[in-house]
């Protein structure tokens, strides 16, 4: 099984990693510093060191050049300089390399090295009053050979050594320092690991957990971010969502299962909701004609297709309505539009012309040759029902206050009656648009305008275009178009002067 590398790990590997690095780095520039320091103070002991050799060599050589004991005095002398800590080991040699005097007893009477030698030498041949030492420097010490003179006269060489630096001391002198900075860094980034999973991997675990409830179907959890970045912006669009999942599945649990539009529920709240904002708009309601008589002919599986191309129809009207406008399906053949007054008549002008279009697929090349089907009627008579047609009912606040659902459906049903006394008339699919001002009794067809005329539920016929049948209905309705002496009226707004009397 593969191991899970979890991003709080992450997080506090890749700090540590840092850390690590950080650390590494301080203390390898420190050592590195100290390492120059050491250097350099080893260098100037180193000069000032061959300087007091040297004046204290030749005065000890001009003192026993008449006794003879020189190099005896030149062995007392390397102690006492060496406590002075100027020189760290320091061997005095003769011109051929022997070595007479030195810091460690061990090395008297011995020669020196090749190396030595040549510096001995050099130092010899070379060897200028004003510029008198050689210095010869190799990855861990450095050299000096000083002549010791008489007269100007190299008579032996003093070799000095030292140190350029031991990394051991470097070490020694800047662990304190390292140990310091360690425990400052490791502190540091503990306490950036703690802020960091606190304020990064807390808000991610709550809006994790909030998920696995909504998954598991609690969808009204919303979870509470208050930092004001990323993570905030992600935890409100969470909760936005939270809050679209309720919204989408109360349509869903609401959706009519044939057409799957929103169902009466939604279409309250969007009438109430139109309402309240005090939106101008228009409701269509709309029944099949004749569809219970097809129904019983061609069987349910026939309605429901019928009822799919009426919801598929308006779908295609919605196209030239507004943005904003809805759709839904109260059950049946039962559907409802919202729009605005200005995309009424293009809303219902397709749906019409489209269903008298489309609506004949469903029926027998007998049945559309002849215009009609023969059924039963509610009472058991068989009879003639024409082809299908649409009948839309129009309700709109445009010249009249609407308060509520409840009042929107009633008048609708009122005005439902007529539509559908045209279609059955005309056999073609019509639509009417309440246009009375009044607020008083919905039973009542007249009621009078702010101008003292009665207004009417008027009949206004969208043109539409039926494929016409030999044997279908083509009288025309009184009511289907507005009187010869009359100026036609716009369909969503009222006449300029209503009619003298209703029409029943």
């Amino acid at each position: 099984m593969p191991i899970r590398l979890t991003l709080r790990f992450r997080i506090i590997s890749l700090i540590a990693l840092f850390a690590i690095i950080l650390i590494a780095a301080f203390t390898a520039l420190l050592i590195n510093r100290q390492l120059q320091v050491i250097t350099d103070n080893n260098q100037t002991r180193a000069r000032i060191g061959s300087f007091s050799v040297k004046g204290r060599f030749e005065l000890a050589l001009l003192s026993t050049a008449r006794s003879g004991n020189t190099t005896d005095v030149f062995q007392k002398l390397i102690p006492i300089v060496q406590e002075g800590k100027l020189v760290e080991d320091m061997i005095v040699a003769d011109l051929k390399g022997k070595i007479v005097a030195a810091g460690l007893s061990n090395l008297k009477g011995t020669t020196l090295q090749d190396k030595d030698l040549e510096g001995v030498e050099y130092a010899r041949k070379t060897y200028n009053p004003k510029s008198w030492s050689y210095v010869r420097v190799e990855p861990s010490e450095v050299r000096f050979y000083i002549p010791i003179t008489l007269d100007d006269v190299p008579q032996y060489v003093t070799i000095l050594r030292y140190s350029l630096g031991n990394m051991q001391d470097a070490i020694r002198q800047v662990s304190k320092l390292c140990i310091l900075v360690a425990v400052v860094v490791i502190t540091a980034v503990s306490l950036l690991c703690f802020l960091l999973t606190r304020s990064i991997l807390g808000p991610i675990q709550i809006l994790n957990e909030a998920t696995q409830n909504i998954a598991a179907g609690n969808l009204t959890q919303q979870v509470e971010v208050t930092t004001d970045d990323e993570l905030g912006e992600l935890a409100e669009t969470f909760n936005n969502m939270g809050q679209s999942l309720v919204a989408m599945r109360a349509r869903a649990e609401n959706a009519n299962p044939l057409t799957k539009l929103p169902g009466n529920n939604m279409i309250h709240e969007a009438i109430e909701k139109r309402i309240k904002e005090k939106k101008k708009f228009v409701a269509v309601y709309s029944d099949l004609d004749n569809f219970k008589a097809f129904n019983d002919k061609y069987g349910i599986g026939a309605g429901d297709q019928a009822i799919k191309l009426t919801a598929q129809i308006m779908k295609e009207a919605m196209r030239k309505g507004a943005p904003g406008d809805f759709l839904g399906h109260e059950g049946g053949d039962d559907f409802i539009i919202l729009t605005t007054p200005e995309k009424g008549d293009a809303v219902t002008e397709h749906i019409c012309t489209e269903f008298d279009k489309r609506v004949r697929q469903f029926y027998s090349a007998e049945d559309k040759a002849q215009g009609f089907i023969m059924s039963k009627d509610r009472e058991g008579n068989v009879k003639q029902f024409p082809i299908m047609t649409i009948s839309l009912a129009g309700v709109g606040n445009v010249v009249r206050e609407l308060t509520s659902y409840a009042e929107v459906t009633n008048i609708c049903a009122e005005v439902k009656k007529k539509a559908k006394m045209t279609s059955k008339t005309t056999g073609k699919s019509s639509f009417y648009l309440d246009k009375r001002t009044g607020s008083g009794d919905h039973g009542a067809e007249t009621q009078a305008d702010p101008h003292g005329h009665p207004a009417e539920v008027q009949p206004i016929p969208v043109e539409a275009h039926p494929v016409e049948s030999p044997s279908a209905p083509t009288q025309d309705s009184p009511t289907s178009a507005a009187p010869a002496d009359k100026p036609q009226s716009s369909p969503l707004h009222p006449p300029a002067e209503p009619p003298a009397q209703a029409t029943h």
